[in-house]
């Protein structure tokens, strides 16, 4: 085993939070910070870029939930060492550290590894490494959204009879 220089999701919870953006605007006395223009927040492997961020804060100072905006707002974070870094983009992400799980909304998509799933709506646990997308049935007569999956084939099989 080599050594690798990324952080593994475990090791993620306690590192800094760092965040640059255009704008901040705390409100201290109910826990909420927001970030605004060309936003990004760091934290070991965890990278999360959006036009916005809202921080939600605990009263020990503990981040609640991050709230994610954007044209598309993104999400990327390594699992565990071994693991491809999973990435993630939605018109509207909400990160909930405290049990490691993300709710994409509109446009949403979760890539791995070369796998990806794309929806209205995907709801993933990060630790249980479950997730749960929701077509949108459109009531009108129209056409809905439905989930699309991509699996690519094991690569190396007819590689190695070569």
């Amino acid at each position: 085993m080599s050594p690798t220089t990324s952080l593994a999701l475990p090791s993620d919870k306690n590192e800094t939070i760092r965040g640059s953006a255009d704008n901040l605007t705390v409100d201290q006395k109910n826990g909420v910070a927001t970030y605004t223009g060309s936003v990004k927040i760091q934290q070991g492997s965890l990278i999360i870029s959006a036009d916005s961020i809202v921080i939600h804060t605990n009263p020990d100072s503990s981040v609640e939930k991050m709230i994610a905006t954007g044209n598309p707002a993104r999400f990327q974070q390594q699992p565990e060492k071994d693991q491809g870094i999973v990435t993630a983009a939605a018109k509207q992400i909400t990160y909930t550290p405290s049990n490691e799980h993300l709710v994409l909304i509109e446009d949403a998509s979760v890539e791995q590894n070369g796998a990806v799933m794309s929806g209205p709506h995907i709801d993933y646990d990060l630790v249980k490494e479950v997730m749960k997308a929701a077509g949108n049935n459109n009531s009108s007569g129209g056409e809905g959204q439905r989930i699309e999956i991509v699996i690519p084939p094991k690569a190396g099989k007819a590689e190695d009879a070569q």
